[in-house]
């Protein structure tokens, strides 16, 4: 039994060189939508479009723009799914066409709010929708647009740098201009990246996208189908468990057809989406 001490000893010696044992890192939460802390964020939406139309030999360019303020309110419902009320603050939309003078649009012309509900995943349903009294605000402001490409898919599981997800986004605006959209986009994790000495989760997304439109503009009867591509990226503040800011970037071609132009016309559409979060860096 005399050997017993030093296997003590020798035993406290290698503990003490091995150091304090290691400690597990935090794992991320899964990448999904839930109430955020605050429940409230306000987004300022950019959304611009640049339409070039060809027939006969004739180019008609006609461009669309728009920026405005948005107040989101969430909160839990009982179905595990989140409510989001998104009300208008500000507005100022225009729609430029070199052969009629422009149209404008502010917040006046929109009555309402936007709500809907999200899941974990980003899939949303619509509950109600503002109306609007000016032809460029149901450009823009129809509410589909802010329901359905404002909060990108997520995939309700932990993620790390090189993991990617699909999506399969379609739905319909009803208002103005009824508008189908079907787009098929990947979104593939990045890591994490400073910005304003904060960090966030960047995520990449490219993708396809189809939109066919058809409606009335002036008295005018027309429809227009495009397709092409969409690529951009969106921050997640993993802090607040909310989107920090998004852009995706289309571009377009197809056909559109007007009831007083007997042949079809060609399109080009190159459409650029911001959004931040005010406040932020």
């Amino acid at each position: 039994m005399a050997c017993r001490p030093l296997m003590l000893l020798a035993a406290a010696f290698l503990a003490a060189c091995a150091g304090p044992a290691a400690v597990a890192p935090v794992p991320r939460p899964p990448l999904a939508y839930r109430t955020p802390t605050p429940p409230t964020a306000e987004y300022l939406v950019g959304d611009t479009a640049q339409v070039d139309l060809q027939a006969a030999g004739q180019k008609f360019p006609l461009k669309l723009a728009a920026s405005s303020h948005w107040r989101m309110e969430f909160r839990d419902t009982a179905d595990d799914r989140l409510t989001v009320t998104a009300s208008l603050l500000d507005l100022a939309a225009r729609v430029s066409n070199p052969m009629t003078a422009d149209q404008t649009a502010d917040e006046s012309s929109v009555s309402g709010a936007v709500v809907f509900t999200l899941d974990a995943r980003g899939n949303s349903t619509i509950v109600s929708l503002p109306t609007s009294s000016a032809p460029a605000a149901a450009q823009f402001v129809s509410g589909a647009a802010i329901a359905y490409a404002v909060f990108p898919a997520l995939p309700d599981r932990t993620v790390a740098p090189g993991d990617s997800w699909s999506d399969t986004l379609s739905f319909n605006e009803g208002t103005g201009a009824g508008t189908n959209v079907r787009s098929v986009m990947t979104y593939t994790v990045v890591g994490d990246t400073l910005l304003g000495g904060a960090s966030y989760l960047l995520v990449r997304t490219t993708g396809t996208s189809e939109q066919a439109t058809s409606g009335e503009v002036s008295g005018t009867d027309f429809s227009q189908t495009v397709s092409g591509t969409t690529q951009g990226r969106f921050l997640w503040d993993t802090r607040l468990d909310m989107l920090h800011s998004l852009e995706n970037q289309s571009d377009l071609s197809g056909t559109m057809m007007l009831s007083i132009v007997p042949v079809p016309m060609d399109v080009h559409v190159r459409g650029l989406l911001r959004v931040t979060r005010a406040g932020s860096p």
